[in-house]
Parts: C-alpha cells; structure tokens; sequence
C-alpha cells in the first residue's frame, strides 16, 4: 500500500468516492487545437509568435491507434519567446487548466528545464494539468491550481 502523498485531501484508497467515474472515457478529456474533430495543421509564427525557421507546427487530426479511435495533438519546433506561448494557449481547448493563462504560467516556471520552450514542455505541462483533472474526477475533490 502505498502512502497518500495529499493528506489534506480524500484518500481513493480509504475514503473511496461515491460515485466514481465507471467509463475511462468520463475520466480523461482530450485537448484539441481550434476545433475538436477537426483536421487542422497550423503554423502559428509571424506576427504574433516570434520563432525561428522553420517555425512552430501544429497538428491537430483524428487517428488509430491499436484499434481504438483517438485524437493527435502534435507540435514541432520551439519558442523564442516563451511568455508568447499564451497566444498558442488561447488557440487550444480542453487543457484542464483552471484559468486562462495557467498552462504558460506553468511553462514559465520552469524555463530553465530542458523541453521548456518546446513541445516536450508543453505536452509534459499539458499531461500534468490532465493528471490533475483525473485525480479531481477519481476522488470527488477539487485541487487547488499552483
């Protein structure tokens, strides 16, 4: 058994909840690029996102995935300007994030790890927002943003 690291919050294993999610699709919510089901392929740098060349790529499209239907959200490239990422941010829904604005505070935090100003970062912080969505739902209870 494994010590609950959140001792000011539910325990799953002691305090299980009462109405728990039953469906894994109830648990996790994927985010999307502009619209989702779309198939959108987006290079964001000019005049609202300084990058170097090549840029920043975004993809965003439905795929297979051993059988299973699922979303791709996918980035390439990285950027100079990290705080710019809020313009990317105001483009992508459904990244659990509590406020507009969270998931570049995030990134900012941590500006001197590696990743951070690409998509390894982005998708790393975006995991982590999602993580804490799927504890919220599991345990009926709501996590402060940091």
């Amino acid at each position: 058994r494994f010590p609950f690291p959140f001792p000011s919050l539910t325990n799953p294993v002691t305090n299980p909840p009462t109405n728990p999610p039953t469906n894994r699709r109830e648990l996790f919510n994927p985010a999307y690029l502009f619209d989702e089901g779309s198939t959108v392929s987006w290079v964001p740098c000019g005049r609202k996102l300084t990058c170097s060349f090549p840029g920043i790529k975004m993809y965003y499209g439905p795929d297979s995935y051993y059988g299973e239907d699922v979303s791709i959200l996918e980035m390439d490239g990285q950027f100079d300007k990290i705080e710019e990422l809020i313009y990317l941010e105001s483009h992508l829904s459904n990244t659990s994030s509590k406020f507009y604005g969270e998931l570049t505070s995030q990134m900012m935090k941590n500006t001197s790890f590696p990743g951070s100003n690409n998509g390894t970062g982005l998708f790393q912080t975006i995991v982590g927002l999602k993580v804490r969505e799927v504890y919220e739902k599991i345990t009926e209870s709501e996590v402060a943003a940091v």
